[in-house]
């Protein structure tokens, strides 16, 4: 009886233990400044900063699986990762950083094929805009921080121009540069699966917004695939570049993307707001409000329908395109001889520049009275899936602009 008693305490035990290790709660946090890392085939050295959260004392270390990398943390503060030169295919493989207090962090370590072409510059574009002209005829901006509202570029940024011509969009206003392999064309023919010469060039600007450099192409070869854009460009003076973007390839006439590159959150008070109310104007059997509320170098913009001609409060979703139902949604961001729809924009020297603008397209806003107070909450996002969100309130002033 003693031994069954001795099993069954000694099978309780190890449960214990295991639900203790299944559910360890972590004191600390390692925060590193990259989850992956990627090498040429000629290897090298990278180091890659990271924090504990809330340290207890210790060292931190970092353990490699592959003999092709080696890892060291430098002062708790720094992972140094050294690769060897490849002479196969494309590899992978995983670091570790350990801390006794911490989750174990895996940082993900890549390295190009031994056949990898060999590149002056691999650049990573972030931004991808355009403009496009009926006929065919696709105007591409590939930049690290987007253009302005007259499409000229922004200081400190670096852009690649290329005039392209593919098939004619049959969507005015969306239209995507369609799959396929472009030449640079010194002719200027304009011929389907080219890139003009005479509009295409590289540039970075300097902070004051002007040229620090500009340069002609030689050769250019742009590969199109199903959002996947690759471009081998050689200049005259020999420089071999690689710029590569991966989302929507969009194209467009009257519509200008938002300038953010991340979240945005705001609380705004005391906020000068106009409520304006335009009736049915576009005879949908809904009322028309325009709202712009106005502190500082913000603005913020919301056109919504509702069914009331005395105050515009409610919950309003994005108005679906070619819907016939209005009610209860706003009209997202749009341009058209000056704003129209919902946006977020800072005022630069008085105007509203394109410097920095949201137009918002997705998400929930609601609007609600109190007295003499509006309050504009959002939940919504931009062009380029940026959270917007926030609230801005304020005295409202109605306006009436029904004829």
């Amino acid at each position: 009886m003693k031994k069954i008693f001795s099993f069954l305490m000694l099978a309780a035990l190890l449960i214990v233990a295991c639900e203790k290790e299944t559910t360890k709660e972590y004191q600390s946090t390692l925060k590193p400044e990259k989850s992956s890392v990627e090498f040429g085939k000629a290897g090298g050295t990278e180091t890659i900063p990271f924090q504990i959260l809330n340290a207890k004392g210790g060292n931190v270390t970092a353990t490699e699986n592959a003999d092709w990398i080696e890892a060291e943390v430098d002062f708790n503060s720094e992972l140094i990762i050294t690769v060897d030169a490849n002479t196969g295919e494309a590899r992978e493989d995983v670091i570790t950083l350990n801390y006794e207090y911490a989750k174990g962090v895996n940082i993900i370590v890549k390295q190009k094929s031994a056949e990898t072409p060999d590149y002056d510059v691999e650049f990573v574009a972030n931004r991808f805009e355009g403009v496009y002209e009926d006929g065919g005829n696709y105007f591409i901006i590939l930049s690290n921080c987007g253009v302005k509202a007259d499409t000229n570029p922004r200081p400190n940024g670096t852009y690649y121009f290329l005039d392209m011509y593919g098939s004619a969009s049959s969507n005015s206003e969306s239209p995507i540069l369609p799959n396929g392999v472009y030449k640079y064309d010194t002719t200027n023919s304009k011929a389907n699966l080219t890139i003009s010469e005479e509009s295409s060039w590289y540039g970075i600007i300097d902070s004051d917004g002007e040229y620090a450099v500009a340069k002609s192409f030689k050769e250019v070869t742009a590969t199109v695939n199903n959002g996947k854009f690759e471009a081998i460009i050689e200049f005259t003076s020999g420089e071999l570049h690689r710029v590569t973007f991966e989302g929507e390839l969009l194209a467009v006439i009257n519509y200008y993307r938002s300038t953010f590159y991340e979240d945005v959150e705001f609380a705004v008070t005391g906020a000068e707001i106009t409520a304006s109310l335009y009736g049915d104007s576009y005879e949908v059997g809904q009322q028309n409000w325009f709202i712009e509320a106005k502190t500082g170098d913000e603005v913020f913009m919301v056109e919504v329908f509702n069914a009331s001609t005395d105050k515009c409060d409610g919950l309003y979703q994005m108005l679906v395109p070619d819907s016939s139902n209005y009610a209860n949604t706003y009209i997202p961001g749009m341009v058209n001889n000056g704003l129209i729809g919902t946006w977020y924009a800072k005022v630069t020297d008085g105007k509203i520049s394109g410097d920095a603008w949201a137009p918002i397209c997705e998400g929930a806003i609601r609007l609600s009275t109190a007295g003499n107070t509006l309050t504009i909450e959002y939940g919504c996002k931009d062009d380029w899936g940026n959270d917007i969100t926030g609230s801005v309130s304020g005295n409202v002033t109605i306006k009436d602009m029904r004829e």
